[in-house]
Parts: C-alpha cells; sequence; structure tokens
C-alpha cells in the first residue's frame, strides 16, 4: 500500500533515544507537564481558589510502535493528539519543595509566612509501555509514520485500549447528536414564537 489512508495500530513503544520526566524522573518518549499556582480570591460563600499556569511544557523524541509491523512517530508526520497516562500529580504546600521556588509570590519574611498552593500535574509514554493509535498515517521514504489530524479527523495515540477509545468517541457522538437536536428544537420554537 502506498498513500495516505486512516488507520489504527497497537503496539510496544520504542526508542533510539530517550527523554526524562522533569517532576518524576522516569524514562519517556513523549511528556507534557504543568504547574498551576493557586491563589484564594474572596467571594459571596468566603473565598475560592483561582488556578494560574505558571509554568507549561511538552517534549517528545522520535519513537515508533512495534506490533504486526512499525509506525513511526515523529517531525515527518507531525505529533498526533498524545492521551498519556498520568505519571505524576501533586498538591504542593512545602515553601521548600524546588519544583515550586521558583514560582513563590514572595521570598521575603512574609512569604516564609504565607503557605504556598500549588498543583503539580505530568503524564508520560514510557519506552516498553504498550499503546494504541487511531488516525492517518502515511507510507514516507518506505516507513509507515502517524500523522497529525486535518479538520474533522480524529488522531490520537492512547494508553487506553481500543474498546475505551470507541466508548469515549461514542459518548461524543452522542453528546453531539443531543446538542444539534436541541438546537434545532430551538430554532423551530424561535420560529413559531415570530410568527404569533
Amino acid at each position: 500500500m502506498q498513500g495516505r489512508f486512516y488507520g489504527k495500530f497497537q503496539g510496544s513503544i520504542v526508542a533510539d533515544q530517550q527523554l526524562t520526566t522533569p517532576y518524576s524522573v522516569r524514562p519517556a518518549v513523549a511528556w507534557s507537564a504543568h504547574l498551576e499556582r493557586g491563589t484564594e480570591v474572596p467571594d459571596d460563600d468566603g473565598s475560592t481558589t483561582k488556578w494560574e499556569t505558571v509554568w507549561s511544557q511538552s517534549a517528545s523524541t522520535p519513537f515508533r510502535l512495534k506490533g504486526a509491523g512499525e509506525l513511526w512517530f515523529d517531525e515527518r508526520g507531525g505529533m498526533p493528539q498524545l492521551d498519556a497516562p498520568s505519571t505524576f500529580d501533586q498538591n504542593i504546600h512545602d515553601i521548600t519543595n524546588p519544583i515550586i521556588m521558583p514560582y513563590l509570590p514572595g521570598r521575603g519574611f512574609l512569604g516564609r509566612l504565607s503557605k504556598p498552593n500549588f498543583h503539580a500535574v505530568e503524564t508520560s509514554f514510557a519506552p516498553g509501555s504498550q499503546a494504541f493509535f487511531i488516525g492517518p498515517v502515511e507510507a514516507v521514504n518506505g516507513f509507515w509514520v502517524a500523522r497529525a489530524g486535518q479538520d474533522k479527523e480524529y488522531s490520537v495515540l492512547t494508553w487506553k485500549s481500543e474498546q475505551q477509545v470507541r466508548s469515549r468517541m461514542s459518548r461524543a457522538g452522542t453528546i453531539w447528536w443531543v446538542l444539534s437536536l436541541l438546537a434545532f428544537a430551538a430554532g423551530v420554537l424561535a420560529i413559531i414564537v415570530s410568527f404569533n
């Protein structure tokens, strides 16, 4: 087969080089992480925590899925959406934690007295782990390469099984169908009201 087609592929992640995740310090082929700072904002019920992202980053190295064949993920095709498992999810209130030190609001006496409120999150794909891809694939110089989705194409590399992906897509389709039906009903009602 040549050219571009839409398909699915399941296999084990393999990489010639690997990365290290920033929070859990684990080997990875792709990771995404962010840090949020919470600030208490007064309101009618007392106070609400307002979250602001103070740091966000992601990285990937070329890797492939090996199963019944081999599928590459690299700059030739652009990365699809990555639905990776959580490798770090922690609320941090310790002022001495090195993750939050650069983002503390004040480092003076008052800053040391206030209790910091941060939330650090990391997701990553590790070499050797199982993954499932569904989306466009193209032959590039004799290699099958995963492509990022275009327009309404669904393109994702996930740690979930094919059955879980199908279930999620089915739920999303049902929600859009119900919203479309409600919009249609509202439009009909507006037309009826305008004639009265």
